[in-house]
């Protein structure tokens, strides 16, 4: 079974450490070291998760029989979900826990009246594309954004409808 605690002030440190932990087994390959430590300093450090919380982002610590195994967060956005982040550590993937995830998005979706739910992921990593489109999502654009440092994310933009 997969526990999600929500991530206030107090367990932002227990949250860096598993994003220090899981961002380069997902993009190191995809990207590279460099622009994953950039990335990691940019975006998801301690003081911009902060930032993110105080504006609403929901962040969550996806924890199986106690450790902690992968992190999710979302916002609302325009009446829809967006589910900016879900990432597990390699060792328990495979193991049904994405589908949990998706089926708790889903839940939470009805229970705010919300009927689409859309993530963006990037181009070059087609495990996740794979396992998105298996949940029912599909690509319906591309977005490619400057992040500075001469870095970009080529991504697509995935969304499920659920009306």
């Amino acid at each position: 079974m997969l526990e999600k605690v929500k991530v206030t002030i107090n367990e932002i440190d227990e949250l860096v450490a598993v994003i220090k932990e899981v961002w380069p087994e997902a993009f190191v390959t995809i990207i590279g070291q460099e622009q994953v430590d950039y990335m990691l300093a940019t975006y998801q450090s301690k003081a911009q998760i902060e930032k993110e919380i105080m504006e609403g982002v929901q962040y969550f610590l996806l924890k199986k029989q106690g450790q902690t195994v992968g992190y999710t967060a979302y916002e609302i956005i325009d009446s829809k979900i967006y589910l900016s982040k879900l990432y597990l550590l390699n060792q328990v993937r495979g193991q049904g826990l994405t589908t949990a995830i998706f089926h708790w998005y889903e839940e939470l979706a009805k229970e705010h009246g919300i009927e689409e739910i859309f993530l963006r992921v990037n181009q070059e990593n087609a495990l996740a594309i794979a396992v998105y489109q298996h949940q029912g999502y599909e690509i319906v654009g591309e977005m490619v954004s400057d992040i500075g440092q001469g870095f970009q994310m080529v991504d697509y933009k995935m969304k499920k409808n659920l009306a």
